[in-house]
Formats: structure tokens, C-alpha cells, sequence
């Protein structure tokens, strides 16, 4: 299979994926059961990790903000 055809195939089921989530109900959860879930799944990660600063420098802000700068109205 080419790129191309590679390409194509992952957008059908893109938009086959979005057109299926557009019909879904929205559900409905308590902001409890939401932060009970966050929770959890901090809890798998070690607390050397939460720790870590991933981006010391904060880079991906600094990108993000110069990026904003060329569309944000002056």
C-alpha cells in the first residue's frame, strides 16, 4: 500500500470515527466522578515522574505563544 492510499484509508475512518461520535449522547457525569477518574489515573504514574519537569524551559509554551502572536488580533 502507498502513502497515498495510506493517507486516504486513515481519513475515511476518520471521518467515519467523527461522524460516529457526532450521533453519540452526550454523557452525563458528576464533576466527583470526574476528578475520582483523574485521580486514578495519576495514580499510575511514580512521583518521581510528577516531579520531573518535561520541559524545564517551558519551550513548547514559548512556541505556542510566538504562534499565537501571528494570528491573535493587535
Amino acid at each position: 500500500m502507498m502513502l497515498k492510499d495510506q493517507l486516504a484509508s486513515y481519513l475515511r475512518r476518520m471521518e467515519a470515527f467523527n461522524q460516529w461520535e457526532s450521533e453519540q449522547p452526550m454523557a452525563e457525569r458528576a464533576p466527583a466522578a470526574i476528578l475520582a477518574d483523574l485521580g486514578f489515573l495519576l495514580s499510575w504514574v511514580s512521583a518521581e515522574d510528577r516531579l520531573r519537569d518535561p520541559d524545564p524551559e517551558k519551550l513548547g509554551i514559548q512556541r505556542m505563544r510566538a504562534l499565537l502572536t501571528r494570528v491573535s488580533p493587535k
